[in-house]
């Protein structure tokens, strides 16, 4: 799981099979980043830790929960994506 929100990150750190990683970063402005580009950074940056401390082995699938804009209520999309830095998307 990574997240914002340092108290989602202690509360979700209680369910077993659950690695919260806390990203430090303050939320960008989305009149200039897409916020797409925003999650998809944060699920690579998430991704790299999880192989760095050997929570996921380089290409497993990982399950991305994502919505089609943020905040709550707007969740509606899975991702299954290789841990890889690149997500396994070509540009």
């Amino acid at each position: 799981m990574v997240t914002r929100n340092a108290s989602a990150s202690r509360y979700s750190h209680l369910y077993r099979g659950v690695y919260p990683f806390l990203f430090n970063e303050d939320k960008p402005d989305f009149s200039k980043t897409s916020w797409q580009e925003d999650v998809d950074r944060r699920l690579k940056w998430g991704i790299s830790n999880a192989i760095k401390l050997g929570v996921l082995t380089e290409g497993a699938p990982v399950i991305c929960v994502q919505g089609w804009k943020g905040g709550m209520g707007h969740t509606n999309t899975l991702r299954i994506v290789p841990a890889q830095e690149d997500l396994g998307l070509v540009e």
